[in-house]
């Protein structure tokens, strides 16, 4: 639809420059053929978004002035297309009145889209891994006097303010949001457009006006990759989760979460000694006991206390084992506590960097500079986010690394008849574009089908924004949503990549009763290697190569 729009407007204006040549207007205007079709699509379009919007509207019990001003956006957007699609059509045959007709869409373009044209310039080549930092806890003075988040509208901060104006109702991020999908009280379109609509209110009570949108939202970050113009909703999300988060106005499982990270270091609620004895069984050893480790195993809150996250860290434990490679991890043991993520996405930002500036000593005090973690919400802000406080790490997936052991022949794999369809994580593939090993790995071992939306464009499984731990009122749960959706493939195996994706889509599968398979890239990769592997020897050791059974 955007392709269509822009080019018809180009086109329109080719044609107008050149109505004096009527050859060369006629060959535009043949060439403009495929546009035209392309704007009757995106007039049906339009309408549709018009259509759902105000069905979105309802749900949120949104007021006359928002709608008002929601519709009309609308209906000028609809009105640049039709404008646009007549324009092209009476150029070559009435010159003049689609010359009017050009100019009274160019007035609506100036008019109603030099904030959307100028965000974009200026944010284009904003990452969606980019977070607005609210304050440096180890450069504040006086806590007392700190902003925290954007309780009104006074509080948000100028650039966030003209990106929600820049919001032209196009409605992109209301439909790739699996909040909306969900029928959760969320639409990321309302969320910009309330600080739009109000901007020159500055008592206006942000925080509560978004207070039960701010938390049906599982910072997928859809709503952002999505946007043609990059308005960024997610910095007006958490802006106010702080502070909802500094008000106190958080309910009961929020409050648990949190205080379990102050008190046990962790999310689980579970006493942080012993949380590896289990791993240390297995014969992975502790930094301290093994210091010349190239990597750190960072096993994170959900690998060291839940069951079934185990069982992936065991997998992917047992396939370094096979390639001759234990001995180049270690894990922190006892000192590892939670990599911060969780508190930051619920907004508690004190917290965060509290954990960042505790982990930052473990990491110098042991020499830390490469990671490697199963879940990509840890991948993300250790990779990311812990650079802001001088923290710079090789941090790697699990699944970059278990690409690299197969590519270097440390371990071999085996094709079987298994057909498998790939749930890739948000923080993985859509913040970190990484969709790539995990297609090479599986091209290996049997067929792939896709789901409609994968890589970069996947859809979330509902744990994310730190969801996994309270619960959201919505009309369909989001991981049924996904779960439909890849079993829709025909696929016998789902391969997920990420221990809270993996939880939610199991929790699907048995409320749904399917017999498909819901696995763990390592465990996919473990069942399938073969009896003997190579491994590369060791200096001192004859030969380029063994093979060992």
């Amino acid at each position: 639809m955007h392709f269509s729009i822009a080019s018809g407007v180009i086109l329109s204006l080719l044609l107008a420059i050149s109505s004096s040549i009527f050859s060369l207007s006629l060959i535009l205007w043949i060439i403009s053929l495929p546009i035209m079709a392309g704007l009757i699509m995106a007039t049906i379009y339009r309408a549709r978004v018009l259509i759902r919007s105000n069905v979105i509207h309802k749900r949120l019990n949104a007021d006359k002035e928002f709608i008002r001003e929601s519709n009309k956006m609308q209906i000028i957007l609809l009105c640049i297309i039709v404008l646009t699609f007549l324009d092209i059509l009476l150029s070559v045959f009435i010159p003049k009145l689609s010359l009017l007709i050009g100019t009274v869409r160019n007035v609506f373009l100036a008019l109603f889209y030099v904030k959307p044209a100028a965000n974009l310039i200026i944010n284009y080549d904003r990452e969606l891994t980019s977070f607005k930092i609210p304050f440096r806890l180890d450069e504040v003075s006086d806590i007392e006097n700190v902003k925290f988040g954007y309780e009104k509208i006074s509080d948000v901060d100028r650039e966030v303010l003209l990106s929600c104006q820049s919001c032209g109702e196009i409605g992109a991020c209301d439909e790739g949001c699996p909040a909306v999908a969900a029928g959760r009280l969320l639409s990321p379109r309302f969320v910009v457009r309330t600080v739009s609509l109000n901007s020159n209110n500055p008592g206006f009570e942000l925080a509560i006006k978004l207070e039960h949108q701010a938390w049906a939202c599982t910072t997928c970050g859809m709503c952002v990759y999505s946007c043609p113009v990059r308005v960024n909703h997610l910095d007006v999300i958490y802006g106010v989760r702080r502070a909802l988060v500094a008000q106190g106005r958080v309910d009961r499982k929020i409050a648990d979460v949190l205080l379990s990270i102050s008190q046990y270091g962790n999310t689980m609620s579970s006493p942080n000694v012993g949380r590896h004895d289990w791993l240390r069984e297995l014969g992975v050893k502790t930094i301290s006991e093994n210091p010349d480790a190239e990597y750190l195993l960072w096993v994170g809150c959900m690998g060291s206390f839940d069951g079934r996250a185990r069982e992936i860290i065991k997998a992917f434990v047992d396939i370094l084992r096979k390639a001759g490679m234990l001995d180049k991890i270690a894990i922190l043991g006892d000192e590892e506590t939670c990599c911060g993520d969780p508190a930051r996405r619920l907004g508690e930002e004190s917290r965060f960097q509290e954990i960042v500036l505790k982990n930052k000593q473990l990491f110098e005090k042991y020499g830390i500079k490469k990671l490697i973690t199963i879940c990509p919400h840890g991948y993300n802000v250790f990779k990311n986010e812990y650079k802001e406080f001088g923290i710079n790490l090789d941090v790697y997936h699990h699944v970059q690394i278990i690409q690299q052991l197969i590519e270097e022949g440390r371990i071999v794999v085996k094709r079987g008849d298994t057909v498998f369809t790939i749930h890739d994580p948000c923080y993985l593939a859509r913040y970190n574009r990484v969709v790539k090993p995990q297609r090479r790995i599986l091209v290996k071992l049997g067929d792939i089908k896709e789901p409609p939306r994968h890589g970069e464009r996947t859809f979330c499984c509902g744990a994310g924004g730190a969801n996994y731990w309270y619960d959201v009122p919505e009309e369909k749960r989001i991981s049924h949503i996904r779960f439909e959706e890849l079993v829709s493939t025909g696929a016998s195996t789902i391969v997920t990549l990420c221990p809270f994706c993996n939880a939610m889509l199991l929790d699907a599968k048995r409320t749904k009763e399917s017999s498909v398979e819901v696995k763990d890239i390592a465990e996919v990769v473990l069942e399938s290697l073969k009896e003997e592997r190579l491994i590369e020897n060791t200096p001192g050791d004859k030969g380029a190569s063994s093979k060992i059974s």
